[in-house]
């Protein structure tokens, strides 16, 4: 039990040292925030003022219900009857997300091509995996041609929901 609670007590001192970080680093890029959060007119993220991923979802939950898919026990359903509905969460995905981030290939090469990587790659875009000797050029075969975000266009956050709500929950007065 003493354990426990010494560890709780040591997450803890650690969690207010990682926000007391962020605070130092907020009052550095956001002076006027910080003075507004010190004099309690404001409050300071934990977390990015920006949860971006979180819209992201939102937004599929909204175009597919993308979540309601992912969190559903599929195991009793056939697979003509999950084929089914995964034709239309796979088409309304893909729109939304062509719409918001449109997304195209790191590689212009087919997967299963020949391709030489020179010398000075950028290790974000192009991952080498397998027998690596020496330094470039690596003379491989594309496994993935990757992912890249053309254009990030999600919408910014409106009104006063809270930034942690995908979505919320649906009743029907009836």
């Amino acid at each position: 039990m003493a354990i426990s609670r010494d560890r709780k007590l040591r997450e803890s001192a650690y969690m207010r040292f990682l926000n007391a970080i962020k605070a130092f680093f907020k009052a550095l890029t956001d002076p006027s925030g910080a003075i507004a959060y010190l004099e309690g007119t404001s409050n300071m993220p934990n977390e990015t003022s920006d949860p971006s991923h979180l819209r992201l979802l939102a937004l599929l939950q909204q175009s597919s219900r993308w979540i309601d898919f992912l969190k559903e026990d599929i195991s009793h359903f056939s697979d003509a009857q999950i084929g089914a509905v995964v034709r239309s969460i796979h088409a309304d995905c893909g729109k939304t997300i062509e719409e918001l981030v449109t997304v195209r290939p790191v590689l212009d090469e087919n997967e299963g091509s020949s391709i030489t990587i020179a010398a000075g790659y950028d290790p974000s875009q192009i991952k080498i995996v397998g027998k690596i000797l020496g330094n470039p050029p690596f003379k491989g075969i594309v496994i993935h041609k990757g992912w890249k975000a053309h254009k990030k266009s999600l919408p910014k956050k409106s009104g006063e929901q809270a930034s942690d709500i995908i979505a919320p929950a649906e009743i029907e007065v009836q």
